[in-house]
Formats: C-alpha cells, sequence, structure tokens
C-alpha cells in the first residue's frame, strides 16, 4: 500500500526522461538524534516537537522551517513494514498553508533548508536526478536501513518500474504547489525513490 501510494505521488509530479547528477562525498551535518521528527521517526516525536496535530487523524502539524510558514503531512507504514512492529513515517509533505497557496512560494535554497529538516542525523548524498525540472535528491541512512524491511525500499518512477533500491535509500524532491505557482511550494521526503538508483 506505501509503494502504490509513494508510485500515485510519483507519477503526477514527475514526467518521464529522468538524468542522474552524482556527486561525491557530500553528507548532510548530524543535527537530530535517533528519536527525531523525521522520516522514520514516530508521530510521539512530531507531537513532542511541533505540539499537538491541526486534524483529527493526528498526522498534520502547523510549523515554521527555515523562516516559513509550512503544513506537515505525515504516511505511516505498516506496522508489519518496520523492523520493531511499530508505526514509522515513511513520507512527509511540507507544503505552503492552505491559506497561502499560490501567493507565498519558496526558493530552492529555501525548498531545501525545509526539506532537509526531515532527514535524519545519519543521511549520506547520493546523487540528484533531474526529471522535467524537478530535481529528486537521493541520500542513504543506515538508521532507516534498520528502520523499515528492506522490501519496503523500492523506485517507483513510471518509468523504471518497482524495483528494489538499496535498504536505507531516501529521496526528496520539491515542485510549486499548486502546480500553477511561480515558484516552489511543496517538498516530498520519502523512503525509497522515484527513479533509478
Amino acid at each position: 500500500m506505501l509503494c502504490c501510494a509513494v508510485g500515485a505521488i510519483g507519477s503526477v509530479l514527475f514526467p518521464s526522461h529522468a538524468q542522474v547528477i552524482h556527486t561525491a562525498n557530500v553528507t548532510t551535518q548530524p543535527t537530530m538524534t535517533p528519536s527525531a521528527p523525521t522520516l522514520g521517526g514516530t508521530i510521539a516525536d512530531f507531537q513532542q516537537r511541533y505540539g499537538a496535530a491541526t486534524d483529527s487523524s493526528g498526522l498534520m502539524y502547523a510549523a515554521t522551517i527555515a523562516g516559513q510558514r509550512v503544513l506537515i503531512t505525515l504516511t505511516l507504514d505498516d506496522p508489519s513494514a518496520s523492523q520493531d512492529g511499530q508505526q514509522h513515517v515513511a513520507i512527509i509533505a511540507v507544503q505552503v498553508p492552505g491559506d497561502a497557496l499560490g501567493a507565498e512560494t519558496w526558493s530552492q535554497s529555501t525548498a531545501d533548508q525545509i526539506a532537509q529538516t526531515f532527514l535524519p542525523a545519519d543521511t549520506q548524498f547520493q546523487h540528484i536526478v533531474t526529471t522535467a525540472k524537478v530535481h529528486d535528491h537521493v541520500y542513504q541512512s543506515a538508521t532507516l536501513a534498520q528502520t523499515f524491511t528492506a522490501d519496503q525500499f523500492t523506485n517507483d518512477f513510471n518509468d523504471f518500474g518497482n524495483v528494489q533500491v538499496p535498504a536505507g535509500t531516501l529521496s526528496y524532491s520539491c515542485h510549486p504547489w499548486p502546480p500553477s505557482a511561480s515558484g516552489l511550494g511543496q517538498c516530498l521526503i520519502a523512503i525509497g525513490s522515484y527513479a533509478a538508483p
């Protein structure tokens, strides 16, 4: 079910023809603890950091990140997809709040700062896949490899099919939201990747 959700998001956001850009030896600076409001974390981690959810599902949070008001929406895995049998955050969508859609936008630099807030502390950059001006930033995390079962790490991009990627793979991409906006307004951070590993 998780794979289908990621695939559906990917098919809407990313048309065909991807280009891979490799960059070596780039890492993020560890800023989070293993239990943190990041990909692979829990709802409790997000509640502790951002307070009460803004909806009855407990999956939406309001915050200010990199000086921008944002709405955070979480997608959890099935407990059977986690190595500890608990639910963990498998997809994070962070976007301009509904009352500012189209009016407030982000630069690429600001969008990167927002997305990188949700990366685990041990994340290591691998490469960028560019598809129709959207940059899918692919990373690797040993923590995520130990959090989710290996079969959860897949590539759901339509042109390549649903294939396994190395355990611990995660990616993020940012794009205009709504699609007609003049600047970026949403980032998706997820386990696995949208394009070829």
